[in-house]
C-alpha cells in the first residue's frame, strides 16, 4: 500500500509513525515544504534567543526516517490533489505522485487580525512566528538592526513564551492583549493575575483588554496605536493571535470543508481514500490546535488508513503541560465552571501567591471535571488518571494540604 503524508508537523510525522508500528510493509511518504525534519515548535523563541540551536530542537533527525523506512521529502510543495486520479502534484514536478491512502496533515498557520498596515509591513518589523524560518528571520531583524524595544501582539501560550525570550535579546518588550485577562483558554481571572505579576517581575509590561488598531511606520515599523488607546512606541511587532487550519489544498481538491477539513469518526473526509488529522481538521464543528489533539489522532488516522477501525475519535479534552515563563502550568478541561451554562459545579482550590503556587480542581457529580495547576507539579499524574472520572474529595484535600 501507498500512504503518502503531506505535512511534517506533530501529526503527520506520528501518524507515519503509527502505521509503520502496525505494518512495516506499508510504503511511506511524508511531503513537506519545510526544509528540516520534525522539529519541536514550542522551542522556537528559545532558539530566537539563541538559548538553543537548531540541532537542539530537532526531534527526528534524517536517521530516523530511514530505519523506519519513510521517505522524507523535504522543500517541496504540494500544488494540488487530484481525488479522482488518486495522485499528487508536486512544485517543480511534471510527473503525478500516485498514492492508495492520503493523509492531510497541512497544519495551520499563524491568524493575523484586521490591523491597518499589518500585512504592508510584514517582514518590515512586522513578523509571525510557525517554523524555524520565521525564527531565523526575527533573530537576523533584530540583530541586523539593532531593535531595541518589541511588541507581542497576543497573550496566548506561544505570545508569553516569546516575550520571554525576546526580552532575554534585550529588548524592551511588551505584551498587548486583546481579552482581559492572559491565557484566556487556559486560566481562570485569578491564576491569570498570579501569572501577570510574575511576568511583570520580568520587566515585561502587560496591556490586556487592547485592540491593536493600526501599526505605525511607511517602511519599518514604528509602534502600534491601540483603539481607544495610546500609542506605543516599538521597532519590532509579533503577532501571536492563535492559528488558522491551512485548508487551502483540500478547498481546490473539492474536500468538504469549513473552518477545517471535515472529519468523520475515524478521520476520513468526504473522499474515502483521504484522511486529514492535526490542526487542520474541523470534527463536529470543533477544531483543536493542541499537540495531544495530534498525538491521539496519529493513533486513531494509522488505523483507520489501514482499514483496522477499531477505535474511534471522540474529541480530545483540551491539555497543557508545559512551563510558561519558566512556570510549571498544567490547565485541562473546565477549568472556569461560571462560563458554564448547567449549574452544580463544585470548586476545590488552595492559593498561595506568596510562593506563586494555585492549584484548583473542577468537579460535578464527584466527577473531576478539570483543573489549574500553576507553579504546582505533584498534583499533575492524579489529574491525568482520574479526569472525567469520579474521585475522592479528602485525596483532593490531600493533595491541597
Amino acid at each position: 500500500m501507498k500512504v503518502i503524508i503531506i505535512g511534517n508537523g506533530v501529526a503527520g510525522t506520528f501518524s507515519a509513525q503509527n502505521i509503520i508500528n502496525i505494518d512495516k510493509s506499508v510504503d511511506i511518504k511524508i511531503i513537506t515544504e519545510e526544509k528540516y525534519p520534525y522539529y519541536s515548535r514550542p522551542k522556537l523563541p528559545e532558539f530566537i534567543s539563541e538559548q538553543v540551536s537548531i540541532n537542539d530542537i530537532m526531534v527526528f533527525k534524517e536517521d530516523w526516517y530511514r530505519k523506519k523506512n519513510i521517505k522524507l521529502i523535504l522543500a517541496r510543495k504540494v500544488l494540488g490533489i487530484h481525488p479522482r486520479q488518486k495522485h499528487l502534484l508536486l512544485e517543480d514536478q511534471k510527473e503525478f505522485i500516485q498514492y492508495d491512502k492520503l493523509i492531510i496533515a497541512t497544519g495551520s498557520k499563524p491568524n493575523i487580525p484586521p490591523i491597518k498596515n499589518a500585512v504592508e509591513l510584514l517582514k518590515k518589523g512586522v513578523f509571525t512566528l510557525r517554523n524555524i524560518d520565521d525564527a531565523i528571520e526575527i533573530q537576523n531583524y533584530i540583530k541586523v538592526n539593532n531593535a531595541k524595544k518589541a511588541i507581542i501582539i497576543g497573550g496566548g501560550l506561544l505570545g508569553l513564551e516569546l516575550a520571554k525570550q525576546i526580552k532575554n535579546c534585550n529588548l524592551d518588550t511588551t505584551i498587548v492583549e486583546f481579552f482581559p485577562r492572559l491565557l484566556p483558554r487556559q486560566l481562570d481571572d485569578e491564576c491569570a493575575e498570579m501569572l501577570k505579576a510574575e511576568i511583570e517581575k520580568m520587566g515585561i509590561k502587560v496591556i490586556l483588554n487592547a485592540a491593536t488598531e493600526e501599526i505605525l511606520g511607511v517602511d519599518s515599523v514604528e509602534g502600534i496605536k491601540i483603539k481607544d488607546g495610546p500609542e506605543i512606541k516599538a521597532d519590532t511587532v509579533l503577532i501571536q493571535a492563535g492559528i488558522r487550519p491551512r485548508t487551502e489544498l483540500a478547498e481546490k481538491a473539492k474536500i468538504q470543508q469549513n473552518r477545517g477539513i471535515i472529519v468523520n469518526q475515524f478521520l476520513q473526509t468526504s473522499d474515502k481514500d483521504i484522511f486529514a488529522v492535526g490542526d487542520v481538521i474541523e470534527y463536529k464543528s470543533q477544531t483543536w490546535g493542541i499537540i495531544p489533539a495530534c498525538i491521539e489522532q496519529s493513533r486513531i488516522v494509522a488505523a483507520s488508513v489501514l482499514n483496522k477501525k477499531e477505535i474511534q475519535y471522540k474529541g480530545t479534552t483540551p491539555k497543557t503541560t508545559l512551563k510558561i515563563v519558566g512556570i510549571d502550568l498544567t490547565s485541562i478541561g473546565i477549568f472556569d465552571p461560571s462560563q458554564e451554562e448547567d449549574i452544580g459545579w463544585e470548586i476545590l482550590k488552595k492559593v498561595d501567591k506568596d510562593n506563586c503556587c494555585y492549584q484548583k480542581f473542577v468537579l460535578k457529580d464527584n466527577k473531576l471535571k478539570g483543573a489549574i495547576l500553576f507553579g504546582e507539579t505533584k498534583s499533575i499524574p492524579f489529574v491525568n488518571k482520574n479526569i472525567n472520572l469520579n474521585v475522592n474529595k479528602e485525596e483532593i484535600n490531600k493533595l491541597l494540604e
